[in-house]
Protein backbone atom coordinates (compact mmCIF):
# COMPACT_ATOMS: atom_id res chain seq x y z
CA UNK A 1 0.00 0.00 0.00
CA UNK A 2 1.32 3.43 -0.93
CA UNK A 3 2.11 5.97 1.73
CA UNK A 4 -0.60 8.57 1.99
CA UNK A 5 0.31 12.21 2.01
CA UNK A 6 -1.79 15.38 2.04
CA UNK A 7 -1.66 15.41 -1.76
CA UNK A 8 -2.92 11.83 -2.14
CA UNK A 9 -6.54 12.99 -2.65
CA UNK A 10 -5.33 15.22 -5.50
CA UNK A 11 -3.60 12.23 -7.08
CA UNK A 12 -6.83 10.26 -6.80
CA UNK A 13 -8.74 13.07 -8.49
CA UNK A 14 -6.16 13.32 -11.27
CA UNK A 15 -6.28 9.54 -11.77
CA UNK A 16 -10.06 9.70 -11.98
CA UNK A 17 -9.93 12.46 -14.58
CA UNK A 18 -7.32 10.52 -16.59
CA UNK A 19 -9.49 7.42 -16.59
CA UNK A 20 -12.49 9.47 -17.68
CA UNK A 21 -10.52 10.99 -20.56
CA UNK A 22 -9.26 7.53 -21.57
CA UNK A 23 -12.82 6.15 -21.62
CA UNK A 24 -14.05 9.20 -23.49
CA UNK A 25 -11.37 8.81 -26.14
CA UNK A 26 -12.21 5.12 -26.56
CA UNK A 27 -15.89 5.97 -27.07
CA UNK A 28 -14.95 8.83 -29.36
CA UNK A 29 -12.76 6.55 -31.49
CA UNK A 30 -15.56 3.98 -31.65
CA UNK A 31 -18.09 6.62 -32.72
CA UNK A 32 -15.65 8.03 -35.26
CA UNK A 33 -15.13 4.60 -36.76
CA UNK A 34 -18.87 3.98 -37.00
CA UNK A 35 -19.54 7.32 -38.62
CA UNK A 36 -16.67 6.98 -41.12
CA UNK A 37 -19.09 5.62 -43.65
CA UNK A 38 -21.35 8.64 -43.24
CA UNK A 39 -20.90 12.16 -44.55
CA UNK A 40 -17.52 13.24 -43.22
CA UNK A 41 -18.34 16.95 -42.78
CA UNK A 42 -21.55 16.30 -40.78
CA UNK A 43 -19.94 13.66 -38.62
CA UNK A 44 -16.86 15.77 -38.03
CA UNK A 45 -18.96 18.75 -37.07
CA UNK A 46 -21.13 16.69 -34.73
CA UNK A 47 -18.15 14.97 -33.14
CA UNK A 48 -16.29 18.24 -32.64
CA UNK A 49 -19.37 19.83 -31.07
CA UNK A 50 -19.90 16.86 -28.74
CA UNK A 51 -16.20 16.67 -27.98
CA UNK A 52 -16.15 20.33 -27.04
CA UNK A 53 -19.19 19.84 -24.77
CA UNK A 54 -17.65 16.81 -23.07
CA UNK A 55 -14.31 18.52 -22.62
CA UNK A 56 -16.06 21.47 -21.03
CA UNK A 57 -17.98 19.13 -18.72
CA UNK A 58 -14.80 17.26 -17.81
CA UNK A 59 -12.98 20.51 -17.10
CA UNK A 60 -15.84 21.66 -14.89
CA UNK A 61 -15.92 18.33 -13.07
CA UNK A 62 -12.15 18.37 -12.64
CA UNK A 63 -12.31 21.87 -11.16
CA UNK A 64 -15.06 20.75 -8.80
CA UNK A 65 -13.03 17.71 -7.77
CA UNK A 66 -9.94 19.81 -7.16
CA UNK A 67 -11.99 22.30 -5.13
CA UNK A 68 -13.50 19.43 -3.13
CA UNK A 69 -10.09 17.80 -2.67
CA UNK A 70 -8.95 20.81 -0.67
CA UNK A 71 -11.63 20.00 1.92
CA UNK A 72 -10.67 16.30 2.18
CA UNK A 73 -8.09 16.68 5.00
CA UNK A 74 -10.57 18.71 7.06
CA UNK A 75 -13.28 16.18 6.31
CA UNK A 76 -10.96 13.39 7.42
CA UNK A 77 -10.29 15.20 10.69
CA UNK A 78 -14.03 15.52 11.21
CA UNK A 79 -14.63 11.83 10.43
CA UNK A 80 -14.55 10.61 14.07
CA UNK A 81 -17.15 13.17 15.15
CA UNK A 82 -19.24 12.44 12.06
CA UNK A 83 -19.02 8.71 12.79
CA UNK A 84 -19.97 9.34 16.43
CA UNK A 85 -22.92 11.48 15.35
CA UNK A 86 -23.99 8.74 12.94
CA UNK A 87 -23.71 6.13 15.68
CA UNK A 88 -25.70 8.34 18.05
CA UNK A 89 -28.37 8.73 15.37
CA UNK A 90 -28.53 4.98 14.78
CA UNK A 91 -28.74 4.29 18.51
CA UNK A 92 -31.48 6.89 18.82
CA UNK A 93 -33.37 5.30 15.95
CA UNK A 94 -32.93 1.87 17.52
CA UNK A 95 -34.24 3.17 20.84
CA UNK A 96 -37.16 4.85 19.08
CA UNK A 97 -37.91 1.66 17.18
CA UNK A 98 -37.70 -0.29 20.44
CA UNK A 99 -40.11 2.11 22.12
CA UNK A 100 -42.48 1.93 19.15
CA UNK A 101 -42.43 -1.86 19.25
CA UNK A 102 -42.96 -1.86 23.01
CA UNK A 103 -45.95 0.47 22.65
CA UNK A 104 -47.34 -1.69 19.87
CA UNK A 105 -46.96 -4.80 22.03
CA UNK A 106 -48.69 -3.12 24.96
CA UNK A 107 -51.61 -2.13 22.73
CA UNK A 108 -51.89 -5.70 21.45
CA UNK A 109 -51.92 -7.22 24.93
CA UNK A 110 -54.50 -4.69 26.11
CA UNK A 111 -56.67 -5.43 23.10
CA UNK A 112 -56.42 -9.19 23.67
CA UNK A 113 -57.20 -8.84 27.37
CA UNK A 114 -60.40 -6.91 26.59
CA UNK A 115 -61.67 -9.36 23.97
CA UNK A 116 -64.74 -11.37 24.91
CA UNK A 117 -62.93 -14.68 24.40
CA UNK A 118 -60.10 -13.62 26.73
CA UNK A 119 -62.52 -12.41 29.39
CA UNK A 120 -64.45 -15.70 29.11
CA UNK A 121 -61.19 -17.63 29.47
CA UNK A 122 -60.25 -15.65 32.60
CA UNK A 123 -63.71 -16.30 34.07
CA UNK A 124 -63.38 -20.03 33.31
CA UNK A 125 -59.94 -20.08 34.91
CA UNK A 126 -61.31 -18.40 38.05
CA UNK A 127 -64.19 -20.90 38.17
CA UNK A 128 -61.76 -23.79 37.73
CA UNK A 129 -59.54 -22.46 40.53
CA UNK A 130 -62.57 -22.06 42.80
CA UNK A 131 -63.75 -25.59 42.03
CA UNK A 132 -60.25 -26.96 42.64
CA UNK A 133 -60.15 -25.20 46.03
CA UNK A 134 -63.60 -26.52 46.89
CA UNK A 135 -62.59 -30.04 45.85
CA UNK A 136 -59.43 -29.79 47.98
CA UNK A 137 -61.47 -28.60 50.96
CA UNK A 138 -64.02 -31.39 50.48
CA UNK A 139 -61.26 -33.97 50.11
CA UNK A 140 -59.56 -32.70 53.26
CA UNK A 141 -62.82 -32.81 55.22
CA UNK A 142 -63.55 -36.30 53.88
CA UNK A 143 -60.05 -37.42 54.87
CA UNK A 144 -60.49 -35.92 58.33
CA UNK A 145 -63.89 -37.62 58.69
CA UNK A 146 -62.46 -40.91 57.46
CA UNK A 147 -59.58 -40.62 59.93
CA UNK A 148 -62.03 -39.97 62.78
CA UNK A 149 -64.20 -42.88 61.63
CA UNK A 150 -61.18 -45.19 61.45
CA UNK A 151 -60.13 -44.12 64.95
CA UNK A 152 -63.67 -44.58 66.22
CA UNK A 153 -63.90 -47.97 64.56
CA UNK A 154 -60.53 -48.97 66.00
CA UNK A 155 -61.59 -47.80 69.46
CA UNK A 156 -64.89 -49.64 69.11
CA UNK A 157 -63.08 -52.76 67.90
CA UNK A 158 -60.70 -52.62 70.87
CA UNK A 159 -63.60 -52.19 73.26
CA UNK A 160 -65.45 -55.05 71.58
CA UNK A 161 -62.33 -57.20 71.69
CA UNK A 162 -61.83 -56.33 75.36
CA UNK A 163 -65.49 -57.12 76.13
CA UNK A 164 -65.25 -60.36 74.15
CA UNK A 165 -62.08 -61.33 75.98
CA UNK A 166 -63.74 -60.60 79.32
CA UNK A 167 -66.86 -62.55 78.32
CA UNK A 168 -64.75 -65.45 77.15
CA UNK A 169 -62.78 -65.44 80.42
CA UNK A 170 -65.98 -65.27 82.44
CA UNK A 171 -67.54 -68.01 80.32
CA UNK A 172 -64.47 -70.22 80.66
CA UNK A 173 -64.49 -69.71 84.40
CA UNK A 174 -68.11 -70.79 84.60
CA UNK A 175 -67.54 -73.78 82.46
CA UNK A 176 -65.01 -75.13 84.91
CA UNK A 177 -67.35 -74.69 87.90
Amino acid sequence: MATRTPVTPLYAIAGTADLAVEKFRAVSDDVTTRFAKLDQKTVQSTVQTELAKRQAELSERLETLVANAKTVPAALRELPSVAQAGLTTVIGQAEETYEDLAGRGKDLVTRIRHQKASEDLVAQAKTTVSKAKATRTTAKKTADTATRNVKATATSARKTAKTATKAASTGAAKVGN
